[in-house]
């Protein structure tokens, strides 16, 4: 910007018109836009415009920008040139929406303040019994199983019946040998290499005893084969003579004897063979007759008995082996 505009109510050149079209200022000697030529009444005379100061107007004199302008500031075509025209307003629309929400709030509030203190109101109580069962229903997993902060007492261990040695996983029974035999240890212990066993002791003194006992083939130390019971027989008696006879001196044992058997209608092996030793602690004793029952319960599953009965209690062998193949695995109580 240059020069002042020539009125008051003037566009400054190359600014915008605010009322949509651009138009220039007129030029000197009166001429605007539109005119055909020159105005007839026009009379060129000394200009009137006057610069801030006072002093006549001079084209040639150099223009200072009038007080309070800022030249860093974006122009603004009404800035110093009167009032500018009214523009539209949203107000009106902003405050008619407002109005309209404020109703349609003020309308569902009626609406459910009607319906809660005017209404039905056993639906109160159909709620408070829902959250009544619902708080039922988080608490009852506590109450399931008994579980009340206690723990539930651990199932008793069978006891042994006094009549037979019982063997649940494969519904076995075999009658006790004649003699005064004592329980040991089970039904359904675990000691290799039986499983699920039963046995028997006869107490020949505090620390010496004989042993008889039945189990489910355990498989874990000794292998288990259904179509080599000779071999299988073999694999337990090594198992169950590692520690048997720890406290004998100048252990020998006799080569092991096989002799096919059927019990119950079931494929077995009997293996036999007598343990001596030159002296032990605690008995007199010399020597320990042995013998090991394997049978094919189902082609997967074995039953394994053992009896070794001590020198002591010679006369009870013969039993133990009978008591062995007299073994039932069809019984109903097992």
């Amino acid at each position: 910007m240059t020069y002042p505009p020539h009125d008051p109510g003037a566009v400054p050149p190359g600014a915008p018109d605010p009322y949509g079209q651009s138009q220039p200022a007129a030029p000197p000697g009166g001429y605007v836009p539109g005119q055909v030529g020159p105005d007839p009444g026009y009379s060129p005379g000394p200009p009137t415009t006057q610069l801030p100061g006072g002093s006549p107007y001079d084209p040639n004199a150099q223009y200072y920008p009038q007080q309070g302008y800022d030249p860093n500031q974006p122009y603004h075509p009404y800035q110093g040139y009167g009032p500018p025209p009214v523009q539209a307003t949203t107000k009106g629309g902003g405050g008619t929406a407002l109005l309209v929400i404020g109703v349609v709030l003020l309308m569902a509030l009626g609406a459910f303040g009607g319906y809660w203190f005017l209404g039905d109101r056993g639906d109160e109580g159909e709620l408070a019994g829902a959250e009544d069962s619902t708080t039922s229903q988080e608490s009852a997993p506590e109450d399931e199983g008994g579980e009340t902060g206690e723990e539930a007492p651990e199932e008793e261990a069978p006891l042994p019946s006094g009549t037979s040695l019982t063997v649940t996983s494969i519904g076995s029974l075999t009658p006790i040998p004649e003699g005064d035999w004592q329980p040991y240890y089970g039904p359904g212990y675990s000691s290799e290499p039986q499983t699920d066993a039963e046995a028997y002791a006869f107490f020949h003194t505090e620390e010496w005893i004989s042993f008889f006992g039945v189990g489910l083939f355990s498989g874990a130390t000794a292998r288990y084969d259904p179509a080599d019971l000779n071999a299988s027989a073999a694999g337990a008696a090594e198992v169950w003579l590692d520690g048997a006879f720890g406290s004998v001196q100048g252990y020998e044992m006799t080569e092991i004897a096989y002799q096919d058997v059927e019990v119950d209608g079931k494929p077995g092996v009997l293996a036999t063979w007598r343990n001596s030793w030159t002296s032990t602690t605690g008995s007199t004793d010399t020597f320990e007759d042995t013998a090991i029952l394997v049978v094919d319960v189902d082609g997967v599953n074995g039953f394994l008995g053992i009896a070794s009965v001590a020198q002591s209690g010679t006369d009870s062998y013969q039993s133990t082996v009978d008591a062995l193949l007299a073994t039932d695995f069809d019984a109903e109580t097992a």
